[in-house]
């Protein structure tokens, strides 16, 4: 860590810069003069607005590829009856999360969202160790979301041209594995490195596409294919199954297999601080921010849950999904209802769609980088920081984000246990940075912290219970096994992932000799001094001008 760096950091309290009255100073919009009063001077472009701050979340969390993503896994983890029950309790304890969260983002809107939040939170005493855990932990689970994605898009592409190509021995080989996720990863990148503008427009396009495919999904399947040929309702309330025992006995219970099917969901169901960590992009960002959150987590939750219900009803066939070897058996799925040549379409549309949530994904893996860096938190704080000279992009950051994606997706070729992993790796360390700051708002900080205009009121706390039980039930259920007999080529490996992130962030908290966290990470570092906002002006968005309080 650099001087610099280190004079900053020791510099960050944990409450709001304090502005005193005095000569008329320097002038303001009023998101600059709150994030000015939380210690930073505004940097990135503020155009962004409630829709793609919305769509951040939304397109992250994209039920229409998602669903798909894990339907195999579903179904041999339970069948049609588990799917049905877990993915409508998962959503419905996301949207608690989500509200809880976005009452703490409309009092602290900004880009760095949870980690700030727990060093505000958590006070002088705890705010140090607290921010620095949630940034480690969010950072790391943002960072394995991009891969775990952009394999999942790269998983329909490879289905897509094993029905098209079924003897081209080349699908089957890692390395061609590795370079499609790779190039999916480059495209995904794009949007957050061009400009502002080009973001915009891709928010658009996803949206877009995201409904196109939805549309195909309620008028294709069930019109032109399915009619006459739907599951009874016993076929899809009441159809368990449990495909978790490979071995000669019985060593996983019909209600385990029920319990380790939540990752169905809960892959999907999480990411609500995209939006936070576009919040110094966002005008209004202190209700546009809260609202995007838990906007885009009920509208998710209320239009998957309809849609999960259409293609458990137009299922065909359901032994021939579980027993079919396509690099995902969503194919399978789509060759009995629309065809090889209609599954091949779907499943290139479902590539672009993919490939769009881990841009939005990509988006915040990146934010994340550049607030942390901001902060002096990972190695190389000063280079990933930087942004790009005229249009204010983390480019570096970007690059970072990159690299560690790919080198995730090394990791990961051609295992179906490992992409399992990955992505049960991502969704418990997310969910774990959220509980930091969520137990911290109700506790440390319950005394000192200032909600917002808009707030959850009397319905705060009751909402943070139920909020930190869902995630801390998450915690342990995704690091079950999730195959029997457990070998080394079924083990679950995220307790091992989750191990070297536990491993890494409290050895860089506690190393002595003045290198670790605690010697020198005091919280947040300010980029903007007090002194520079006496006598500030603040500008609204009609021109009119007053001076601050």
């Amino acid at each position: 860590m650099s001087e610099k760096q280190g004079h900053l950091i020791e510099k960050a309290p944990s409450q709001p810069l304090s502005v005193s009255e005095g000569v008329v100073g320097k002038s303001f919009t009023e998101d600059e003069f709150q994030l000015a009063k939380l210690g930073y001077k505004q940097e990135l472009i503020r155009g962004l607005g409630l829709f793609e701050n919305w769509a951040a979340t939304f397109t992250s969390m994209n039920f229409i590829s998602g669903i798909p993503v894990l339907f195999s896994f579903v179904m041999y983890t339970g069948g049609p009856e588990a799917a049905f029950a877990n993915w409508t309790m998962v959503g419905g304890f996301s949207f608690c999360v989500s509200l809880v969260m976005a009452e703490i983002a409309a009092a602290l809107p900004t880009a760095g969202g949870i980690y700030y939040w727990s060093f505000r939170l958590g006070g002088e005493n705890w705010g140090p160790f607290l921010s620095w855990m949630t940034a480690w932990w969010n950072w790391a689970g943002w960072v394995t979301v991009v891969p775990g994605t952009q394999q999942g898009a790269t998983n329909y592409l490879l289905s897509a041209l094993e029905i098209a190509y079924p003897n081209a021995s080349v699908l089957d080989k890692g390395w061609f594995s590795w370079l499609l996720t790779s190039i999916g990863l480059l495209v995904a990148m794009a949007p957050n490195v061009i400009s502002q503008r080009i973001l915009q427009m891709y928010f658009r396009f996803a949206i877009f596409w995201f409904f196109s495919l939805m549309l195909l999904y309620f008028t294709w399947f069930p019109i032109k294919k399915a009619s006459g040929h739907f599951q009874p309702a016993s076929g899809v309330f009441q159809h368990f199954y449990n495909g978790v025992n490979e071995g000669t006995t019985m060593q996983a219970s019909n209600g385990y297999t029920w319990i380790i099917s939540i990752l169905f969901g809960a892959w999907i169901f999480y990411g609500y601080d995209a939006s936070a960590h576009l919040a110094e992009e966002t005008q209004h960002a202190s209700l546009v921010v809260a609202r995007g959150m838990w906007m885009s987590t009920l509208s998710a939750w209320a239009l998957s849950v309809p849609t999960l219900i259409l293609i458990l009803f137009c299922l065909q066939n359901f032994e021939g999904i579980v027993s079919a070897t396509y690099s995902n058996n969503w194919a399978e799925y789509l060759i009995q209802l629309v065809g090889p040549k209609g599954a091949v379409a779907i499943l290139s549309m479902l590539w672009v769609d993919s490939t769009c949530a881990t841009a939005s994904c990509f988006m915040s893996a990146q934010r994340v980088t550049y607030a942390i860096s901001r902060d002096g938190v990972l190695p190389f704080s000063s280079y990933f920081r930087k942004l790009s000279p005229t249009r204010k992009m983390p480019i570096n950051a970007a690059f970072l984000v990159y690299i560690v994606s790919v080198a995730v997706t090394t990791a990961v070729i051609g295992s179906t246990v490992a992409f399992s992993a990955i992505t049960a790796t991502a969704t418990i360390a997310t969910n774990f940075s959220y509980l930091i700051p969520i137990v911290a708002r109700q506790t440390v900080g319950r005394k000192h912290f200032v909600p917002a205009k808009w707030n959850l009121g009397r319905w705060s706390e009751p909402l943070a219970l139920i909020a930190s039980l869902y995630i801390a039930f998450l915690f342990v259920v995704l690091l079950l096994p999730q195959i029997y007999p457990v070998t080394a080529q079924t083990l679950n490996y995220s307790p091992i992932c989750i191990g070297i992130i536990t491993i890494v962030s409290l050895v860089g908290w506690f190393m002595p000799f003045g290198w670790g966290g605690r010697h020198w990470f005091k919280g947040p570092a300010h980029t903007i001094k007090a002194e520079d906002l006496v006598g500030a002006v603040i500008t609204d968005e009609n021109g009119k001008s007053r001076a601050s309080a």
